[in-house]
């Protein structure tokens, strides 16, 4: 696999970023021992950038469009505030079932909500505003989740 960054500096942003927490490094683990498209896992700095915008912005809604193992969704739910929420969205239950066991294994884990089945279906009867959506899943359709995205984002919201 081609890296689009050096080690040298995938190792410094490493050392200077927020430490993946112990469910989070447990699922990162499990998911590339055993699922077969490991690498669509987020990663550790990944998820510490995404801790980091969830507090800076000030999100306490997010709308995650593909959930996969739930990696993105468990940061997402460790950096809100207590009365935060994840919406997330995804149609593989295999993926879900491991994301299923690690979100009730986590303190945060209760933050998030998991919607089975496509998810324009899933977005179709969400209501906004989301401070933040998250979009991550099958590519062919990221003009469409884009648009209907911007109809559910909060005014200041990101996408």
């Amino acid at each position: 696999m081609k890296h689009l960054v050096s080690p040298e500096v995938e190792a410094y942003a490493q050392a200077h970023s927020r430490p993946e927490s112990s469910v989070c490094r447990a699922l990162r683990e499990e998911t590339q021992r055993t699922m077969e498209y490991a690498q669509m896992v987020v990663g550790p700095l990944e998820g510490a950038f995404l801790k980091m915008m969830t507090q800076l912005v000030g999100v306490k809604r997010v709308l995650e469009i593909g959930m996969f193992t739930g990696y993105s969704a468990l940061c997402f739910a460790e950096a809100l505030p207590a009365d935060g929420t994840v919406v997330t969205c995804d149609i593989d239950e295999e993926s879900a079932a491991v994301a299923r066991r690690y979100i009730s294994q986590a303190p945060f884990g209760s933050k998030i909500s998991i919607r089975m089945g496509p998810a324009l279906d899933t977005m179709s009867t969400l209501s906004g505003p989301f401070d933040v959506v998250f979009i991550d899943a099958d590519k062919l359709n990221y003009v469409n989740y884009y648009r209907r995205a911007l109809d559910l984002l909060a005014p200041n919201g990101v996408i």
